[in-house]
């Protein structure tokens, strides 16, 4: 009986979760300047490395990432998250609601620069690396 209601827990958890790691690791990953101290950690998408831009949308894409790092560092900062060591999924979902402020705000300003299918590029990078973050709090050290 105990053994059910922990698998059910679990699978509770798990639905709620998953979720909110993939959501927690898109709004994480928007520390995509290469000039960033987060360059090459988990939660850098590599956006301007991987993707076509216009010299225009290039500047313009820039500012909103540095903009966008320097409020993800605050709230990392505030929250205890190092962007260089695994993930921790209580530290994220305690960050949650003020990077998901700073994701829809950035993806709203990215919208307007990039073309249909440069967004569509830009969202698949970050669920790209969500995923890849998602796995990392999975895995034993």
């Amino acid at each position: 009986m105990l053994t059910d209601m922990n698998s059910s827990a679990t699978r509770q958890i798990s639905r709620t979760a998953t979720p909110l790691i993939m959501l927690l690791a898109a709004l994480a990953c928007l520390t995509l300047s290469p000039a960033s101290s987060w360059a090459a950690s988990i939660y850098d998408a590599q956006i301007l490395q991987r993707m076509k831009f216009s010299g225009d949308q290039r500047a313009k894409v820039r500012a909103i990432i540095r903009q966008s790092d320097k409020q993800i560092a605050v709230i990392f900062r505030k929250h205890g998250i190092n962007p260089n060591a695994k993930p921790e999924f209580d530290k994220l979902q305690k960050a949650a609601s003020e990077l998901q402020a700073i994701e829809a705000k950035e993806k709203r300003q990215m919208k307007k620069i990039l073309s249909a299918d440069q967004y569509r590029t830009y969202l698949q990078l970050l669920q790209d690396t969500a995923a890849r973050v998602i796995k990392a709090t999975r895995e034993r050290p």
